[in-house]
């Protein structure tokens, strides 16, 4: 009985745990006015994402402090991001030859998946552009990660589809978590030390 009161304790608290890093994403991105925030928020959570054993407390403290130190550099690479998701998506759109439309698609792909990439390994003191340029380059680097972050956006997109309830309080901070555990995988670890490129995922923001 003791076993069974402990488990249903810890799965209270990681469902506790995730609705409010959920909560902290959504005010932080609303503080940014959505364009300017989610950068940064999304930037914030992956930190606190990436520490353990946090209290409310301390996980606030760490999230509000990555968002104002990286608020300006992030916001800027945000607006670079969604220039070129946009400008893809009108090529996908006016394109009316298949494979030109199929090309557009996969640019779109690539250039998503090397989002990902900038937000698992950006530091604050490296200038923004050689970190997209790198997070492009990580794309071809660790395939493997890519599988795993296009499967946790999948099952992001069908909670969406299919249980939009929990989607809205869980499904940002569940799928960044398990984009965190993927990148922080000690193959990933090892072929960025191998390319000279490991980091920690940042600086300590306690």
């Amino acid at each position: 009985m003791n076993t069974i009161l402990s488990k249903y304790a810890i799965v209270i608290e990681k469902i506790y745990w995730f609705a409010y890093l959920q909560v902290l994403w959504v005010l932080f991105s609303l503080l940014g006015f959505i364009v300017f925030g989610v950068f940064p928020a999304t930037h914030a959570l992956i930190m606190v994402l990436k520490e353990k054993d946090l209290s409310s407390i301390e996980a606030f403290r760490i999230f509000r402090n990555a968002f104002t130190r990286s608020f300006i550099k992030l916001s800027g690479a945000g607006i670079v991001f969604l220039f070129m998701f946009v400008l893809l998506i009108i090529n996908v759109i006016i394109f009316q030859v298949v494979y030109m439309k199929v090309l557009a698609l996969g640019m779109l792909g690539l250039v998503f998946l090397s989002m990902l990439h900038f937000f698992q390994y950006f530091e604050l003191g490296k200038p923004i552009v050689y970190q997209v340029k790198r997070a492009f380059s990580f794309v071809w680097v660790l395939p493997k990660n890519n599988v795993g972050y296009v499967l946790a956006f999948m099952g992001f997109i069908l909670s969406i589809a299919f249980i939009p309830g929990i989607a809205f309080f869980f499904g940002v901070s569940i799928t960044m978590f398990f984009v965190v555990k993927i990148g922080n995988s000690e193959e990933s670890q090892r072929l960025l030390t191998l390319i000279g490129d490991k980091n920690d995922g940042g600086e300590s923001l306690n």
